[in-house]
């Protein structure tokens, strides 16, 4: 181990950049949130490649004179700081000077800047945190930010970042949450093919949310609002009877800053628990008014998470708000008026995909059970001393257990786990192609940013397994293609439990056991559900399915799938005397 050495401010530059600078979207995120404290009310963001190739960031707020402009590229000058109690009462969402000096020691960055009370703009050109001019610029009043070649002179640190298209999945993501906080201001955010986001001004936070969201989700939301002063709780919450199949419909602003925090979700699961379906989630965006000196947003180099000085008076606070926007849990959705046209979908052509809305897709009709070709067929391995097929069904039980009357007693089938069996048999035997038809409306996906990358390169082996995705930008995917008895189900929620499953996994094509899971997750949330009633037809033609499976004592799961409650046990129960 060698001795202490001093680090070169070239090497310490770039180390403080990485606790910042962690993705393009951590550098999109600096420079709108130094647009904003500059009293921005128009905002453009451009992007190349996911923001690894360029990123621009233009503003039409107060600019930055000739003499502050090189300054702010030093690190530790701000126009922010001056005491030390300062540090306990921020207002502002961050330090302009402070991550401009992070951005530009690992890019080649371009600042623009220009005040009203100067006739010219001030053009500062840097390479690796290298002033290399400084020099006399035509350009209106505010300013604008051109990072170039991110981690061009740390390729360790580039080669961990995610495809282009995850990594402007997480920008989209960034630049919403901004939105969100700031719906006064106008946002633009484009590529060199298409506009990504556009958020018009002014709007409330409703309408903020039909355009970033879309109006579907805005028109089942409820607003409240609890508290005043410098203490106060707003925003929107989903109805009881409306859910999401993941939480990343759920966001969290304190004082206007998209935060981290355990204590905030808390309160949100409290208020739902009982009243959504398990993996189910409500949609959420909550904005906190405190005290600045009652948060601190230090704890995180990028401000994500904060910590509270009163963690039980905030989460009494947005206890009590939440309780009051959800009221008397209304049955019927209410309607809002949204100032918001929305536009056509956009098209997938960039990606050099089929544009699927204009794809002739035939009508079809669901069905419950799917056939067997007679090679399918197997001699059935009878374990139990019955054939399905041939006990008399008395009904269901809490519309969970069909029970049927056979030779020795009572038989108590799992529907749910029965089911289960039957498509996952059909999903292992039957040949692709024979598995999957189109969807009528194909449906519109969005995984976790960070397992997009996961989704396309399996986009094959998925449809092996009867499931057809397409890219559809960013860490959107369309399905276009399922089994035919899958088509009612919730695709949503299937394919991101496959992500959230097997994302950790690699080699999905090679894996035989993989496969197997693929299936087993189709299958269960094909099956019919506990708690859904079936006709008689219906629970007979379940019943003679199982007389064909290889394993019908067992769900994929390993959970029985059926019990017998022989008449000897039900004699000896009720004390009756041996026949």
């Amino acid at each position: 181990m060698g001795g202490i050495r001093v680090l070169t401010p070239q090497i310490a530059s770039q180390i403080a950049a990485g606790e910042v600078i962690t993705r393009p979207a951590a550098v999109v995120k600096e420079l709108i949130e130094n647009s904003l404290d500059a009293g921005a009310r128009r905002i453009s963001v451009e992007i190349e490649q996911g923001g690894c190739r360029r990123i621009r960031v233009a503003d039409d707020g107060g600019g930055m004179t000739r003499e502050e402009a090189p300054l702010s590229l030093q690190r530790h000058a701000t126009s922010k700081i001056r005491t030390e109690e300062d540090l306990l009462c921020i207002t502002t969402l961050g330090f302009r000077g402070e991550a401009l000096p992070s951005i530009a020691a690992v890019s080649r960055l371009e600042l623009v800047t220009r005040t009203a009370a100067e006739a010219a703009a001030c053009r500062v050109v840097v390479r690796g945190g290298e002033v290399e001019e400084v020099s006399t610029w035509a350009a209106p009043v505010g300013t604008q930010v051109t990072v170039e070649d991110l981690y061009y002179n740390t390729p360790a640190r580039r080669k961990f970042l995610k495809s282009p298209e995850t990594e402007q999945a997480y920008i989209v993501e960034t630049v919403r949450g901004l939105a969100l906080g700031h719906p006064e201001v106008q946002f633009h955010l484009r590529t060199q093919a298409r506009e990504l986001l556009a958020a018009p001004a002014p709007q409330n936070l409703l309408e903020r949310v039909a355009s970033l969201y879309g109006p579907e989700l805005a028109g089942h939301l409820l607003p409240f609002h609890s508290g005043g002063g410098p203490w106060a709780a707003a925003g929107l919450i989903s109805q009881p009877d409306f859910s999401v199949a993941s939480s990343r419909f759920q966001v969290f602003l304190v004082n206007r800053r998209v935060v981290q925090d355990r204590l905030l979700p808390a309160v949100l699961k409290e208020i739902y628990h009982g009243r959504l379906p398990k993996g189910r989630y409500p949609a959420a965006f909550v904005s906190l008014t405190l005290p600045p000196d009652q948060v601190d947003v230090n704890v995180h180099p990028a401000k994500a998470e904060v910590r509270f000085a009163e963690a039980g008076r905030v989460y009494a606070l947005l206890l009590s708000a939440l309780r009051q926007g959800l009221g008397p849990l209304a049955g019927e959705p209410r309607s809002y008026a949204v100032r918001w046209q929305p536009e056509p979908p956009p098209r997938a052509q960039e990606a050099g995909q089929t544009d699927i809305f204009l794809r002739p897709l035939p009508c079809l009709k669901p069905a419950s059970f799917p056939p067997f070709s007679p090679a399918d067929r197997l001699e059935p391995r009878v374990s139990h001393p019955f054939r399905f097929q041939d006990l008399n069904i008395i009904g269901q039980l809490h519309r969970t257990y069909i029970l049927a009357q056979g030779p020795e007693g009572l038989v108590v089938i799992d529907q749910h786990a029965a089911h289960e069996r039957v498509l996952y048999e059909a999903l292992a035997r039957e040949a692709e192609g024979d598995i999957r038809q189109p969807l009528l409306f194909p449906r519109l996906v969005e995984v976790p940013l960070h397992q997009a990358d996961w989704v396309r390169d399996n986009l094959e082996a998925l449809a092996q397994a009867g499931l057809v995705v397409e890219p559809f930008g960013g860490a959107s995917f369309l399905v276009i293609e399922a089994p035919v008895w899958l088509q009612n189900a919730d695709l949503e929620a299937m394919l991101l439990e496959m992500v959230e499953t097997l994302g950790p996994l690699k080699g999905l094509e090679e894996s035989q056991a993989v496969r197997e899971q693929v299936r087993l997750i189709m299958a269960c949330h094909g099956a019919i559900r506990a708690g859904q009633e079936l006709h008689p037809e219906e629970m007979k033609g379940l019943l003679a399915r199982l007389d064909e499976l290889e394993v019908s004592s067992h769900c994929p799961h390993g959970r029985p799938l059926w019990r017998l409650i022989s008449l000897a046990e039900l004699n000896a129960s009720f004390r009756r005397p041996r026949r």
